[in-house]
């Protein structure tokens, strides 16, 4: 009951905030979107960090410290990694350059960018983000049915997954972007009490084996080791791919964190967003890990909750955040963990509705099939939010997903390979062209899906590499050749531009 009270209030004050925020939304597309380019540090960092870390941070980074051990803390650096080039290499540019060109999406920006005349590269965009938005949100709904069904007895998973749509959607549809980004700021604070607060507790309340190391080595000595016990290409593999450094290639290809970029107040705000949300992320990442190797420690210690736990398949270990925190934790701290679990998955949710909808609306309707823009834009933005949260949720409501591999394996790599080599050269290389861009784009979103379908442990005799790893430079490759090959590009302001 009282874990029950906890999430209530949580929920209470999240809906609260998000519509308190909108209340200002107006219908027009850079308001509804981009908050109007007015997003402050605070804001901007906490709300793309939270937005940017999904469910695969408190359900599934948990899960993998639970199953691999201290070598989980090697994804530390890769986000650090890629969350500092995107604030302090792309993000000014991005920012000024969007606001030149009155882009509001990064379709938006891709396509006026190169003068772009028929809708193709547009219309590239648009698919691309759909297709991985509507499948990541899912994604994030199913994390809300198992949390729910993992916590209360008496919640299916069916009825968890449509409790977190419900709660996401009752503020995301009045107000828009504005809404998500305070909500995902508040969520973020949730996040760091709940993933620094767990582990915490349990050091300073003696739940851990007196010697954590030594519980972890008798139960399996791959546990204690910061590399896997392999050598060559097959360590290389490891370093580059989404356990550890690979990571970072996805940061600057998720539309859902680069609007904010795009949003930030101005460019003084940048440099404070980004010291903000690396703190953020190190404290976040090495709380959740730290939150995997601790329980897995309790587990193997002999805790009679754990052998189930240690019984279960790794889908199951991705409730160990939960699981440990019902068993050993106040009701009102469990409530708090419940929320910021819940937190990880809706702050991502949100956002990702968002650029979908932004997408649909603006870049598929108004831009690329001459939909007109008027009093009733506003009312599409919100339906389209609305049905694009429906749709996720029926993807999702009679099956469960890995969060972990699901998320990093194709939503992430898919949008990582397909918008970040193509933003990096865009914004740092004057020589990119629109073929490159277009050619790029192909070549990594094709290379991310190629990568899995043929069996990436079997093109390179039995090596596993990170499909993002391998589709990033593809596309990256691909651009560049391309665009040597074609002419350069003109100078384009906004004056050169239609109206947005």
């Amino acid at each position: 009951m009282t874990i029950a009270i906890s999430f209530a209030v949580y929920t209470l004050l999240i809906i609260g905030v998000g519509l308190y925020a909108g209340r200002t939304t107006k219908g027009d597309d850079e308001d509804y979107f981009l908050a109007g380019r007015k997003l402050g540090p605070w804001i901007a960092a906490l709300s793309a960090g939270a937005s940017g870390s999904s469910a695969w941070v408190t359900m599934g980074l948990v899960g993998l410290a639970f199953g691999s051990g201290l070598r989980a803390f090697w994804i530390i650096p890769g986000v650090i990694f890629g969350v500092a080039f995107n604030w302090f290499f792309l993000a000014s540019k991005m920012r000024s350059r969007s606001a030149e060109l009155g882009a509001i999406t990064i379709p938006d920006l891709l396509s006026m960018h190169f003068r772009e005349r028929l809708p193709v590269l547009r219309l590239m965009s648009v698919v691309v983000i759909l297709l991985a938005m509507v499948l990541y949100v899912a994604s994030q709904m199913a994390a809300a049915g198992e949390a729910f069904a993992g916590t209360f007895e008496g919640i299916s998973y069916p009825v968890g997954v449509v409790i977190g749509a419900a709660i996401v959607l009752a503020y995301t549809v009045s107000g828009g972007f504005r809404s998500a980004c305070w909500t995902d700021a508040l969520q973020a604070v949730l996040m760091l009490i709940a993933l620094v607060g767990m582990p915490a507790y349990i050091l300073f309340a003696g739940k851990a084996p007196d010697d954590i190391i030594a519980t972890l080595r008798d139960a399996n000595p791959e546990l204690v080791r910061w590399l896997p016990n392999v050598g060559g290409m097959g360590l290389l593999g490891f370093l580059v791919g989404s356990g550890a450094l690979g990571i970072n290639l996805g940061y600057p290809g998720q539309p859902h964190v680069l609007v904010r970029l795009m949003a930030v107040r101005d460019e003084k705000d940048i440099r404070r967003s980004g010291v903000i949300q690396c703190s953020w992320a190190l404290l976040t990442m090495g709380g959740a890990i730290a939150t995997g190797v601790l329980v897995r420690a309790i587990a193997e210690g002999g805790a009679p909750w754990g052998a189930e736990l240690l019984a279960d398949g790794m889908q199951d270990k991705e409730l160990a955040l939960l699981q440990a925190a019902a068993q050993i934790m106040p009701g009102i701290l469990a409530g708090m963990i419940l929320a910021g679990v819940l937190s990880a998955a809706a702050s991502t949710a949100d956002s990702q509705l968002i650029v979908a909808a932004s997408t649909a609306s603006r870049d598929a309707f108004e831009k690329s099939f001459g939909g007109r823009r008027g009093k009733s834009q506003g009312w599409i933005n919100r339906l389209t939010v609305l049905l694009g949260g429906v749709i996720a949720s029926a993807i999702v409501i009679d099956q469960n997903i890995n969060i972990y591999q699901y998320v990093l394996t194709y939503g992430w790599a898919i949008l990582g390979a397909s918008f970040g080599p193509q933003l990096i050269l865009l914004l740092l290389w004057k020589r990119a062209t629109y073929a490159g861009c277009v050619a790029g784009m192909a070549a990594g979103f094709l290379g991310a899906v190629a990568w899995k379908v043929l069996g990436d442990n079997n093109l390179l005799g039995g090596i596993q590499l990170y499909n993002l790893t391998f589709a990033f430079a593809l596309a990256f490759i691909v651009n560049v050749l391309a665009s040597l090959a074609t002419k350069p590009p003109p100078e384009l302001s906004r004056s050169d531009t239609v109206a947005p």
